[in-house]
C-alpha cells in the first residue's frame, strides 16, 4: 500500500531557498539562463558529504543515480494517484508532488548533481499542465531544458577533449538530444500553438544556440541533417540507413518486405480486432494484463492504449487468443519473432479522441511499423522528426521513432492501428533467419557504439 504522499516526499522544509509553488515569476524567460548564472565552482566536483532530502540520500556527483532514486520516489505516487481516472486521492496528490518538484527545481539550480534528475520529473511527469489537460506546461519545458543543460556541463559533455568512450558512457549522447527535444519543442509549442511569438522566439534562440555549441563537439554524431528535430539514436548503430531514409521510410512495400505482408493481411487483422472491441471492456483489460509502467506519455491514462501480442520475440498468449490468426502471421516474420531486442514488439494501438503523445524518442536501435486498422476522420496526426504522417486504412506506414515523434488525435472516434516496433533491417544478427544478409543500404561506415564496442544498455532516461 502506497504511504501518504507528504511521508513518501517530506521534501518541504528540508530544502533552502524560495516557498514552494511554481515559480513566482509570470516571465520565467525573462530570467537569466540557470547554467549561465551558476558560478564554476558549483560545476567541479564536490567533496561535501551526500545531500539528504526527505530522508533519500543523494550524491554529489553521480546524477544518474539521482535520477534513478527521484524517478522511483515521483512515480511512485504518479502511477498510484495521477493515471487513475476518477481517484479522489489525484488531485491531492498532484498538488503535493507540484510542490515537491518546484521546490527541487530552485534546489537543482544551485546543486548541479540534482540537475539531471529533476529535468526528467519535470519531462517525465509535468509535461502537461496536469492531469486531464491537453496543454503543455511551457513552465516545466523552460526549466527542464535549463536543467538539461546544467546537467550536460555537470558531466562535462561541453567539453572537446572529453574521449569518444567517456562521451557515451557519460551518457552525453543522451543529454544533448533531451536537451535538443526540451528547448525545440517547448519553444515550438509557445509560437505556434499558444501563440506567445516573444517566448517562443526566445526559447528556440536557446535550443539554436545549444545545438551550434553542441555541433562543434568531436564526439558528437548524432544528426541527420542540420536542424534540432533531426536528432535521433539510430544514428548511433546504423547511420548510413539512417542517413538515407531520415525520420519516415518512404515507399515501405519496396524496401521492407513484412509491410508488404501486413497490408495482404489487413482484412484478418482488422476482422480480429473488431472482434475483440466486439466484447465489451475486453481491449481495455489486455492492455491492464500487458501494459509496461509508463511516465506521462499523454495527460490521461487511457489516451494510448496497448494489446501487445509480442515481446521480444515472444507471443503473449493470453491476447494471442482473441487473435490467433493475427499471431500465426507475426510468429512467421522475423522481424518480430526473432527479434529479441528490449523494446520490441507488436500489437493494437488505441489513440483516443481528444489524445495526445507528447514529443519523445523511441529504444534504439529498432524501426517503427504502422498499419492502419479503424482510422476516423478528422484531425489525427503524427509528427517524426520534420514530417506529418496521417494513417490510412489499409495501409502501412514506416518511421524511425528515435526521432522525435508526438501525436495528435482532434477526431471523434478511437484510432486503431497494428504497431510492430521491430529489430533494425541493419540488424546483422536480431530479426533475422540465419544466414540472412542485410539490405544494402545498410552498408557503409559503422555507428559509434560498434565502433567503440559498445553495447545497448536499457535506456535509463
Amino acid at each position: 500500500m502506497l504511504r501518504p504522499v507528504r511521508t513518501v516526499l517530506t521534501l518541504l522544509g528540508t530544502i533552502p531557498g524560495r516557498a514552494v509553488g511554481q515559480p513566482n515569476s509570470a516571465n520565467p524567460w525573462d530570467s537569466p539562463s540557470i547554467a549561465g548564472a551558476t558560478s564554476s565552482e558549483s560545476l567541479e566536483r564536490s567533496s561535501l558529504p551526500p545531500l539528504t532530502i526527505g530522508g533519500i540520500e543523494f550524491s554529489r556527483e553521480d546524477d544518474i543515480e539521482n535520477m534513478e532514486k527521484l524517478s522511483n520516489l515521483f512515480g511512485q505516487v504518479f502511477y498510484t494517484h495521477v493515471l487513475s481516472p476518477g481517484d479522489p486521492a489525484a488531485a491531492q496528490a498532484w498538488q503535493a508532488l507540484s510542490s515537491d518538484i518546484w521546490t527541487l527545481v530552485q534546489h537543482a539550480m544551485q546543486t548541479p548533481a540534482m540537475a539531471l534528475s529533476v529535468a526528467m520529473c519535470l519531462y517525465n511527469y509535468y509535461w502537461w499542465e496536469g492531469p486531464h489537460n491537453n496543454e503543455p506546461n511551457a513552465v516545466a519545458g523552460y526549466h527542464a531544458a535549463e536543467l538539461m543543460y546544467l546537467a550536460v556541463r555537470h558531466a562535462r559533455c561541453h567539453e572537446p577533449h572529453l574521449s569518444a568512450q567517456e562521451f557515451y558512457i557519460l551518457q552525453c549522447h543522451l543529454r544533448w538530444r533531451y536537451l535538443l527535444m526540451l528547448a525545440g519543442e517547448t519553444g515550438r509549442y509557445l509560437a505556434l500553438q499558444s501563440r506567445s511569438i516573444q517566448h517562443g522566439s526566445q526559447m528556440l534562440s536557446r535550443a539554436r544556440s545549444w545545438f551550434r555549441e553542441m555541433r562543434q563537439l568531436p564526439n558528437v554524431e548524432l544528426l541527420h541533417g542540420l536542424s534540432t528535430h533531426e536528432v535521433n539514436f539510430n544514428m548511433d548503430y546504423y547511420p548510413a540507413a539512417t542517413m538515407r531514409f531520415g525520420p519516415v521510410w518512404h515507399d515501405p512495400l519496396k524496401i521492407l518486405p513484412v509491410a508488404s505482408v501486413l497490408e495482404a493481411s489487413y482484412p484478418i487483422i482488422r476482422s480480429e480486432l473488431e472482434g475483440i472491441l466486439r466484447q465489451g471492456s475486453t481491449f481495455e483489460n489486455l492492455d491492464q494484463h500487458t501494459r509496461n509502467a509508463e511516465t506521462q506519455f499523454g495527460p490521461r491514462g487511457d489516451d494510448w492504449l496497448t494489446a501487445y501480442l509480442f515481446r521480444k520475440g515472444e507471443p503473449i498468449p493470453e491476447v494471442c487468443a482473441y487473435a490467433p490468426r493475427t499471431c500465426q502471421i507475426l510468429q512467421q516474420r522475423p522481424e518480430i519473432a526473432n527479434c529479441k531486442m528490449g523494446g520490441s514488439g507488436a500489437g493494437f494501438l488505441r489513440m483516443r479522441p481528444g489524445g495526445r503523445l507528447k514529443p519523445h524518442f523511441g529504444n534504439a536501435p529498432r524501426l517503427s511499423l504502422h498499419l492502419g486498422l479503424i482510422v476516423p476522420d478528422g484531425e489525427i496526426s503524427m509528427y517524426v522528426g520534420y514530417e506529418e504522417l496521417k494513417w490510412q486504412e489499409g495501409k502501412v506506414i514506416a518511421f524511425d521513432d528515435t526521432f522525435i515523434h508526438q501525436v495528435l488525435h482532434n477526431g471523434v472516434e478511437p484510432r486503431y492501428v497494428m504497431n510492430l516496433w521491430m529489430c533494425h533491417p541493419c540488424d546483422p544478427y536480431d530479426g533475422k533467419l540465419p544466414g540472412e544478409q542485410v539490405p544494402e543500404y545498410c552498408h557503409g561506415g559503422l555507428g559509434a557504439m560498434h565502433r567503440l564496442g559498445l553495447q545497448p544498455l536499457p535506456p535509463k532516461f
